[in-house]
């Protein structure tokens, strides 16, 4: 008993020697603890706030591109409404004219703007106008290219083919002013102006023009 309490003795006097380092030691590892933790997190609000300015500068150019493509496409629309208003009357070579010219809207950019996933980033208005502009021209695209099949179609009811095939003519020239009248808003509208972290976008297209192949073929890949 006498050699237990001796041991229990030597083991508190020790202790109460080294308490102070022991003490010194804990808050040590604790403060050195915090710092690193600290730290980490600094790193990593750094390497968020490096990304979400990568990708803003990513869909800066990505809208000018898509704004490109818009001003494209409605110089096509426009095309298409100066033919279709060279007759009053249907005739399959206006209809294969109108396909041609359709042929040549494109979507490539705002293909590229969808598949990165940046389009969360854009102000809701912004990007209704981009689909807005969008599905007309997939709607104009499709239309011109249905009613030329359809013409073909309806030559083969005889005394009534000219009339379906003139109230079918019309109805397509019909649609066109609406659909340029959108086209023109989303024309005026989508611009690296407009996004809220730079007001001086669509004034440095220069700057960014030769960046954006180099963008652009990292989307693709």
């Amino acid at each position: 008993m006498d050699v237990i309490l001796a041991v229990f003795r030597a083991l508190y006097g020790a202790l109460i020697q080294e308490w102070s380092n022991l003490v010194g030691t804990f808050y040590g590892v604790l403060l050195g603890g915090l710092a690193t933790l600290g730290i980490v997190r600094w790193q990593v609000g750094e390497g968020r706030r490096s990304r979400e300015e990568h990708d803003r500068e990513f869909l800066t150019v990505l809208v000018e591109h898509v704004n490109r493509e818009i001003s494209n496409n409605l110089r096509v629309l426009r095309d298409l409404i100066v033919a279709l208003e060279r007759t009053d009357h249907a005739r399959l070579d206006v209809w294969d004219w109108a396909v041609t010219i359709v042929g040549s809207f494109s979507s490539q950019a705002h293909d590229d703007l969808y598949r990165t996933g940046l389009q969360r980033y854009l102000p809701s208005a912004l990007e209704e106008e981009i689909r807005t502009a969008h599905s007309i021209v997939f709607e104009v695209r499709n239309r011109v290219r249905q009613a030329r099949a359809e013409h073909i179609f309806n030559s083969n009811y005889g005394d009534t083919s000219a009339e379906l095939n003139d109230g079918l003519f019309m109805e397509v020239r019909q649609m066109l002013p609406g659909a340029d009248h959108v086209l023109g808003e989303a024309d005026r509208l989508v611009s690296p102006a407009t996004l809220p972290w730079t007001g001086a976008g669509a004034n440095e297209p220069t700057r960014r023009r030769g960046r954006i192949a180099r963008l652009l073929g990292r989307v693709r890949r």
